[in-house]
């Protein structure tokens, strides 16, 4: 027993497509919920990770509003990487000793109306300064480019990436607190409204309001407080992959050598389940590729062998992911690991994985434009 770090703690908002609550409200809640269930006070985090598309505020201003005095404080700007980023920074804050109990939060609300003094949210400086003027930007243009050289270069079919999309549609189907729970079938899927060729509607995020939190502390705090402990294990982060390179592979992200660095082919045979940043089909069968669950181009192959089901061979994104849960700004990567939690823990209900004791959670965090994305990271997560 000591500073090994563990969750205690999950928080989340209820997803809404529209909400009167601001970004720093709703973290608030998601934080009360969290540390309600972990059975902690406010006044005993002496850290805060958190992270928000549309808080101006530093840190420690933030830090201020949620009433916390506190040792260690970060303000993650990674886009949806965020809440791995925020994690792993946290677990190696407790684990060398330097604080005890920390809360890793994000959340937003998408309505302008609601944000105030941010005329634009931070991260569309690069957007609106180097790529609107050339009438192309956003997620939406990238990923088609992105997916359909894909689709050329390996022959990567749309009912492959139907077949994701629909998976996780039925595991939102199975979660009270997931937007989209509407049956879709493949078939729906590639006739669905065409958003930039070959990106259709059901391709993408649905954005949304809400928050998510997780309280991180040392083993030994986890046993006093009588959980069960969900383990921080190896993680690792990269930041803009291939920069360097004048000729960049666009079909390869950072998570690469994020996989070559803490993943063994032991790993990949005992996870039984993952939790991978579902910002588009394409980008989920890009990230197994890259983390060696098939070999690149193989990813279409590998989704037909496969049951992505919680009930199925390896199940993938068991609470329905973004694609269909939604993404409420960068609580969006926090989803994911509370889903992790959730199954390690036994609380999934319906979707529960049986006998779950150890998971992989990634997220992808901004563009790039020079390779593909700018943030990749993962982190296992485990019982023991």
């Amino acid at each position: 027993m000591g500073h090994r770090a563990c969750i205690v703690g999950i928080g989340e908002t209820e997803f809404v497509r529209d909400s009167d609550r601001t970004a720093e409200a709703l973290m608030a809640d998601a934080i009360a919920r969290a540390l309600a269930d972990a059975g902690l006070k406010a006044s005993e985090v002496q850290g805060l990770a958190v992270t928000s598309l549309y808080v101006s505020d530093d840190s420690p201003y933030i830090a201020e509003h949620l009433g916390f005095e506190l040792e260690w404080v970060m303000k993650g700007d990674y886009g949806g990487a965020s809440a791995i980023i925020g994690l792993i920074r946290a677990q190696h804050a407790i684990e060398a000793g330097y604080i005890d109990i920390a809360v890793c939060t994000g959340g937003d609300n998408r309505n302008p109306q609601k944000v105030h003094d941010v005329p634009r949210p931070p991260n569309d400086y690069s957007r609106r300064n180097f790529v609107d003027p050339y009438g192309y930007g956003g997620p939406n243009s990238l990923f088609a480019l992105i997916q359909r050289l894909h689709m050329h270069r390996f022959g990567t079919a749309l009912e492959q990436l139907g077949k994701i999309a629909v998976t996780f549609r039925r595991h939102a189907q199975l979660n009270p607190n997931a937007l989209l729970r509407d049956t879709m079938t493949v078939d729906g899927y590639i006739k669905s409204r065409m958003i930039c060729d070959p990106i259709r509607i059901f391709d993408c995020v649905m954005p949304c309001c809400g928050a998510g939190a997780l309280v991180i502390a040392t083993e030994d705090i986890a046993e006093r407080l009588g959980r069960v402990p969900v383990y921080a294990g190896r993680g690792a982060e990269l930041i803009n992959y291939q920069a360097r390179e004048r000729l960049p592979d666009k079909l390869t992200m950072g998570f690469k050598p994020i996989g070559e660095k803490i993943l063994t082919e032991a790993d990949r045979g005992r996870f039984d389940f993952l939790q991978l940043y579902d910002d588009y089909p394409i980008a989920i069968l890009m990230t197994l590729e890259d983390l060696g669950f098939c070999e690149k181009g193989e990813g279409g192959a590998f989704v037909d062998a496969t049951n992505f089901a919680f009930d199925g061979d390896l199940p993938m994104n068991t609470g329905g992911g973004q694609l269909s849960a939604g993404q409420p700004g960068l609580a969006g990567g926090h989803l994911h690991v509370i889903e992790a939690v959730r199954q390690l823990r036994g609380e999934a209900g319906a979707r529960q994985v049986p006998d779950a004791t150890c998971g992989l959670v990634t997220g992808i965090g901004l563009l790039s434009y020079h390779s593909n994305v700018a943030a990749n990271a993962a982190m296992i997560l485990e019982k023991s």
